[in-house]
């Protein structure tokens, strides 16, 4: 009986190790990082008295255009932000229809969002834009009014975070889509996690190895002596 009862007490530490190993392993595996990719900058569309919440009446001349040097040159959809009217060939300083708004990013991304510092949508008078992200639309239709700053978040999909995954980038893809509404986009930025597929530290495995020995042992000693009392 003394035997069994220190079997018993021994076996629920090593069950007891075992689970704890288990768990430092698994929560090192779902460490990741918070990311944060931006693109523009967030300087109130390049005006002093605009805000992204609110107003920004100096939207007022469909060919304003405040980019820093930078933006100008970017390639990465901060060359949309800061100038009215975006996308709109004519009038603004972009000369195409549509662009990528490209996030890069490092890691395997877990869950993430995409807000974006839209100014004076007014997609129910003027007619919405199309989007996607990557590869899935996604509506982008706005009625904020006039001068109105705003905004908007879209939540990424499990297909949406499979594919930029696969390529190690987001792509929100903007398309005018014979909209006639004048727009401003201030910046663009993704927000989200990185979970990376971590390799366990040797003190958990070494744990996890232990208490699985000792179990064993217990196990071998409790079939030896159940032998010499048949």
């Amino acid at each position: 009986m003394a035997f069994q009862a220190k079997f018993s007490a021994r076996k629920a530490l090593c069950v007891a190790a075992i689970t704890l190993a288990g768990l430092t392993i698994s929560l090192n595996a779902k460490a990741g990082t918070t990311i944060d990719v931006l693109v523009g900058n967030k300087n109130n569309f390049g005006f002093a008295d605009c805000t992204d919440t609110g107003t920004c009446p100096d939207l007022v001349n469909p060919s304003i255009d405040n980019r820093t040097p930078a933006e100008m040159a970017a390639t990465n959809g901060a060359q949309f932000t800061d100038v009215y009217s975006a996308l709109f060939p004519g009038e603004g300083p972009n000369t195409t229809f549509s662009g990528d708004v490209i996030f890069s990013f490092a890691g395997t991304l877990t869950d993430g969002t995409i807000s974006i510092a839209t100014g004076d949508f007014q997609s129910d008078a003027f007619g919405p834009f199309s989007a996607s992200i990557d590869g899935t639309s996604v509506p982008f239709s706005f009625a904020d009014g006039r001068f109105v700053t705003a905004i908007h978040t879209f939540t990424l999909t499990a297909s949406e975070l499979a594919v930029a995954n696969s390529q190690g980038f987001v792509d929100l893809n903007l398309n005018r889509n014979g909209s006639t509404d004048f727009v401003a986009f201030d910046w663009f930025e993704l927000n989200g996690d990185t979970g990376t597929a971590a390799t366990p530290e040797p003190s958990s495995l070494a744990l996890l190895g232990c208490a699985l020995a000792g179990l064993g042992l217990l196990s071998m000693r409790s079939k030896r002596f159940v032998s010499t009392l048949a």
